[in-house]
């Protein structure tokens, strides 16, 4: 099995000192790997680098069942199928690969520029989405050398023994009311920003604070606090807010899309298309109407032609026998 994650960082050298000091085997897409920190320092001179992302760390690690962290010939399987893998993720991205063997698992560390050397723009939007489409590159190139696909990982949601407890004796811990209230909020479709969802979660009596890196969640009415990344990774400030942003560009999306324009445009094809088979049928009507007049005058036509030919025929005879006698 294989198993990759993904990450923003803000110093590309640094994840470059850690991965380069640890690599067996090392490898650059789109870069000279024995220049790798020089290089994206390059590029983000040469195309700007606004704000404080200037890289994302990743990595795939592959199953001891499958590859030996000491083989050699293993590690160059395992390098070879990492850059197929981000190969095709970020084509048009700097990727540094760094094979490491420190683990059970065989691993490949990879640092990728945030910035797109086609369009000369930084990398941005849906982690969940970057998330699941490295995993179904990774299923599918794996898939391909005969390895077992990606094991989803979900950071359990974290109990204390008083809420174990709580559950054992039938009652309902604050934490679980406080996880029930977000995932009703959740469950809104229209729900696309954070003032929305903290409005809704209010009127569940549970206040939402943002700190720093975290959501702070509490009951309303008691002391009862707790932060998201205690809750469970779905609590998490970067989950919510990621889920957020791609309900909102969609909605822009759709906004940006006039649906009504589009049904009056389909409505109005639909006629045109109805009175042009309409004339269509109207005009090939027409036409065989013309036709048939047409071949009924030749029809009279050829029947005088044909009576005139027989009395001319006739009277030849009756002058014949006339002259006979």
């Amino acid at each position: 099995m294989a198993t990759t994650h993904i990450k923003q960082s803000t110093s590309a050298s640094r994840l470059i000192n850690y991965a380069e000091k640890r690599a067996e085997l090392k490898e650059g897409i789109n870069c000279d790997i024995d220049y790798a920190k020089s290089d994206f320092k390059h590029v983000r001179e040469i195309y700007g680098n606004k704000g404080s992302i200037e890289a994302y760390a990743s990595r795939v690690a592959f199953s001891p069942d499958e590859f030996d962290p000491k083989n050699r010939v293993d590690q160059e399987k395992a390098l070879h199928i990492a850059k197929e893998i981000y190969e095709q993720a970020y084509p048009n991205h700097q990727v540094a690969l760094y094979v490491h063997t420190d683990t059970q698992s065989l691993h490949v560390h990879a640092v990728i520029g945030a910035i797109n050397l086609e369009t000369e723009k930084k990398w941005h939007g849906n982690w969940q989405e970057y998330h699941e489409k490295l995993v179904k590159i990774t299923d599918k190139v794996v898939k391909e050398h005969g390895l077992s696909v990606t094991v989803p990982y979900s950071k359990a949601e974290r109990y204390s023994m008083a809420e174990i407890k709580m559950k054992q004796r039938g009652q309902v811990p604050w934490k679980d009311k406080i996880r029930n209230a977000i995932d009703t909020t959740m469950r809104e479709a229209h729900i696309s920003d954070f003032e929305s969802f903290k409005g809704l979660l209010r009127e569940k009596a549970v206040e939402v604070v943002e700190r720093g890196r975290e959501l702070t969640y509490g009951l309303v009415g008691t002391d009862y606090k707790a932060r998201g990344s205690k809750l469970g990774q779905d609590y998490k400030k970067e989950t919510i807010f990621n889920e957020l942003d791609r309900r909102k560009a969609r909605n822009t999306v759709n906004e940006q899309f006039d649906f009504g324009e589009f049904r009056a445009q389909v409505k109005t094809g639909r006629s045109q298309i109805n009175n042009e088979r309409a004339e269509l049928t109207h005009n090939g009507a027409k036409k065989q109407a013309s036709q048939l007049s047409r071949d009924r005058k030749n029809a009279r036509i050829l029947e005088t032609q044909r009576t005139k030919a027989q009395r001319k025929r006739a009277d030849l005879l009756r002058n014949n026998r006339g002259l006979s006698r």
